[in-house]
């Protein structure tokens, strides 16, 4: 089993660091493709989870790098600072099968 890193403020990424994660603490959202990058040539790698507030402004630039990328696996996490929005689970399926 590869590890799992996560990219976000200090907060957050000591939250996982306690639970055995891999932290990387990064504030400048700007930051996180030149982090993403480094972090997909390491074969050790299987999770990057990555703050929602990191993401947002530059989420065409990652969308971008994420589709041609196959591990390790990113996914996006809420933040205590982010701002919850209700899931469209509808809309999530339906995407995943392809029709959106």
């Amino acid at each position: 089993m590869g590890k799992v890193v996560v990219v976000g403020d200090k907060y957050t990424a000591s939250a996982f660091a306690v639970l055995g994660a891999e932290d990387v603490i990064i504030d400048d959202p700007y930051k996180l493709m030149e982090v993403l990058n480094e972090l997909r040539k390491r074969t050790d790698v299987d999770l990057v989870l990555v703050s929602q507030d990191l993401y947002n402004p530059v989420k065409e630039s990652v969308d971008t790098l994420l589709l041609n990328l196959s591990k390790p696996v990113v996914t996006v996490i809420p933040t205590p600072f982010s701002e919850g929005a209700p899931l469209d689970v509808k809309k999530i399926i339906f995407k995943a099968l392809g029709f959106g």
